[in-house]
């Protein structure tokens, strides 16, 4: 495949130069115009033009959705999936999903095409027997979506280039842990836009000249050249704001287990080859709450990411890293709880720390998790969040550096962005033993050490095949 970013669109005509001009000469419909003919085909016929995939991945990736609550459609869904697997058994056709995923906003299945003749064949199918998966109240709504980039090739998008997209692994979504937030928990999943929304970049307490405005997240990153990894995004209200904005407490998910429509999780896979991938599940929130010591309240911020990760070999899951504060705890895959094959994880209330059992978790000793202690983080099956309804999709290349989407749509610069996801520590703020109340935020998914040997991002590792430390 032609490299994507190094492509260039070339003039329509070239090899066309210098030819006779074209007659106005009609045909015998009086209509149409007469053409050259030179008997010979053009080689799109038989292959795709660059910069189009021409190997194993694949053309064109077909998405066929359906609305998951409507029964009439998911029946007829599964049936065509079943029939397309029939009948064209050459193409790839992947899971069959009844929710939705990734970045899918409802439920959908994915059918890859390789040649030009299959396109030709099944797209025109496609529109035939799409049955009710048509939109009714919106009869311009497909059934179908092919990614921007390929809609871009054929014209069809006024782009200059093609962006990158990536699949990922099916068994990345059927595996994905499920997150009981604590009952009492006041700060829920949050928005990564809205967290830019409520913010202003500042360094040594200073807006930065010359941000990007408004700040997106298509343009974090260029706030890399304006202080880079001293850029705090800073709340306007303050860290220690008095009422606290509503804008901080996120959003509680639904009975689905999805958290309204923003995006709060990013699912990061890296490929170390042979079979082995690791996948990330960064979650992000708007607030940390503390914990408390002795009635005194430390570590309170703005932003806060937490994860999971899952280590896979050929498809199955081996073991997973549960995050928790500046340390955590990595379990064989086999000795976490699980709802159907998917892990469980439990987050702190208000810290958000990821702990494979409910209950009372002291982590005074960083990666020990003891009943009892001086500083206690609290779990409990409060509400069930399902992260993937609410994520965006991407691969890390350790290599390069390099983030790509699984769809050209979702943005993907923001994950280069050096600078903290919440303010500075305030100036005189008063510590106990080099510990304050209101502390900086974190830095992002990036710096969590994507490029791991071991399960833990740091020796001594332990992955341990039971849930509970015997004391």
């Amino acid at each position: 495949m032609t490299d994507q970013f190094a492509y260039s669109y070339p003039s329509p005509l070239a090899g066309y130069e210098k030819l006779e001009p074209l007659s106005e000469e009609r045909n015998e419909d009086g209509k149409s115009l007469v053409n050259p003919q030179h008997g010979i085909l053009s080689k799109a016929y038989e292959e795709f033009p660059d910069p189009l995939c021409k190997g194993l991945r694949g053309g064109f990736d077909i998405h066929i959705y359906h609305y998951q609550t409507n029964p009439e459609q998911a029946k007829f869904a599964r049936e065509l999936w079943e029939r397309i697997r029939r009948e064209f058994p050459e193409l790839r056709i992947y899971t069959f999903f009844d929710r939705p995923i990734g970045p899918h906003p409802v439920a959908m299945f994915e059918v890859n095409l390789f040649t030009p003749a299959q396109f030709g064949a099944f797209v025109p199918w496609l529109v035939i027997n799409r049955g009710p998966l048509n939109d009714s109240e919106n009869s311009s709504s497909p059934v179908m979506h092919i990614p921007l980039p390929h809609l871009a090739a054929l014209g069809l998008l006024a782009v200059p280039t093609i962006s990158a997209s990536v699949t990922i692994p099916t068994y990345v979504y059927d595996y994905a842990p499920l997150v009981w937030l604590h009952s009492q928990d006041a700060y829920r999943p949050s928005d990564l836009q809205a967290q830019l929304d409520h913010t202003t970049p500042e360094v040594d307490w200073k807006p930065v000249q010359g941000a990007p405005s408004p700040l997106t997240l298509n343009n974090l990153d260029q706030l890399n050249n304006l202080g880079n990894s001293s850029v705090f995004l800073t709340s306007h209200e303050g860290i220690a704001a008095n009422p606290q904005p509503a804008w901080l407490r996120g959003v509680t998910p639904d009975a689905s287990g999805r958290a309204g429509n923003i995006t709060a999780c990013a699912i990061v896979v890296v490929d170390h080859g042979e079979g082995n991938i690791d996948a990330f599940y960064f979650y992000f929130y708007a607030y940390n709450k503390g914990d408390k010591v002795l009635g005194l309240e430390f570590g309170d911020h703005i932003g806060d990411w937490e994860h999971n990760m899952i280590r896979f070999a050929n498809g199955t899951p081996q073991a997973l890293w549960y995050s928790q504060h500046a340390s955590g705890q990595a379990f064989t895959y086999g000795a976490v709880e699980k709802q159907g094959k998917r892990p469980l994880s439990y987050s702190g209330n208000g810290t958000h720390a990821n702990y494979a059992i409910a209950g009372q978790h002291d982590h005074t000793i960083p990666g020990i998790n003891l009943p009892v202690g001086f500083l206690l983080d609290y779990t409990d099956r409060g509400v069930l969040w399902d992260p993937t309804l609410n994520a965006w999709s991407y691969t890390y290349d350790p290599s390069t550096g390099v983030f790509t989407p699984s769809s050209p749509d979702v943005p993907a610069t923001w994950l280069d962005f050096n600078g903290v996801w919440g303010d500075d520590q305030p100036l005189g703020e008063p510590s106990i033993f080099g510990e304050a109340e209101f502390v900086a935020g974190p830095h992002g998914p990036k710096f969590k050490v994507l490029n791991r040997t071991l399960v833990c991002p740091s020796k001594p590792c332990i992955v341990l095949p039971f849930r509970i430390w015997a004391v």
